[in-house]
């Protein structure tokens, strides 16, 4: 069986995305049903973005440690969510301990009648 390498399969989606885009513009040049000038115009702001994308997509993959801003500060909301809540189980137990102490030293007499 062959093994994929990490490289391979982004050389095999390169030229998908690659061949894809120039299908597409092709067909697109065909059939599209506008005047020449619009359609360049709208041709060069959809090369432009298409080209951010593939190179955002490119730099995503090539450096998958290199973290956005909004996935450290979500980890960050996370830590400090599980600090507070370990803390609170903290106080919790202590309360609770307490609570059990003066319940276990108290001699047991039933409960005021209102």
């Amino acid at each position: 069986m062959k093994e994929y390498t990490v490289g391979s399969v982004i050389r095999a989606l390169s030229w998908g995305v690659l061949l894809g885009g120039v299908a597409g513009f092709a067909l697109g040049m065909l059939l599209a049903p506008e005047k020449g000038s619009k359609l360049r115009r709208r041709f060069s702001y959809r090369l432009e973005s298409l080209g951010k994308q593939v190179s955002d997509l490119a730099d995503q993959m090539l450096n998958p440690e290199a973290e956005s801003e909004a996935r450290r500060t979500g980890d960050e909301l996370v830590a400090d969510a599980r600090e507070r809540a370990q803390s609170i189980r903290s106080d919790i137990d202590a309360l609770l301990g307490e609570v059990r102490q003066h319940g276990s030293s108290r001699p047991s007499s039933p409960p005021p009648v209102l």
